[in-house]
């Protein structure tokens, strides 16, 4: 069968996993080359589905993401499919499975570097900006004032030309 580095074909999200998460179908006998190993897919494998990279004997904990995913079955060899025929959930207590460890505090963008809104909130609920309005030469309104000949109407083009007369109110 064909050998491939494991990168080319699953994805290993921690270094410390105990599966890959294929990207394409792994077909059985493929080898993929992690690091110094070499693991041999024993079933075929679907895409998104998990191929062991460790083995791990029954009922000790299976890792993904660098946490506990469930615990094994049933033994499970190096290129096993890992789903629900060999990995389950077991005891949801606090000792087996550690929520939000890893937790690191998010670094906030300083005030400086925040993005800001220059406009006003309406009594409505609404806001309304206080930038100038720019339009494009397609939506110009004057009549042949300064190119916008298909409305009969008499309005502002932005930005005003120098050649424009300013209309009169109705």
């Amino acid at each position: 069968m064909a050998t491939y580095a494991l990168a080319e074909k699953a994805v290993v999200l921690r270094p410390e996993d105990d599966v890959a998460v294929a990207k394409a179908e792994l077909a059985a006998g493929t080898i993929l080359e992690d690091g110094g190993t070499r693991i041999e897919v024993r079933q075929d494998i679907k895409p998104g589905h998990k191929v062991a990279r460790h083995a791990v004997a029954t009922g000790e904990p299976v890792r993904r993401y660098g946490q506990v995913i469930g615990f094994a079955t049933r033994d499970i060899a190096v290129g096993d499919h890992v789903h629900t025929q060999n990995l389950g959930i077991g005891e949801l207590t606090a000792d087996r499975y550690e929520i939000g460890v890893d937790v690191r505090p998010v670094d906030f963008y300083p005030p400086v570097r925040m993005r800001t809104f220059d406009g006003f909130k309406r009594e409505d609920g609404r806001v309304g900006s206080s930038a100038p309005r720019k339009r494009s030469r397609s939506s110009c309104r004057r009549p042949t004032m300064c190119g916008g000949a298909r409305s009969r109407s008499r309005s502002w083009c932005w930005p005003p030309t120098a050649a424009a007369p300013t209309p009169t109110p109705a």
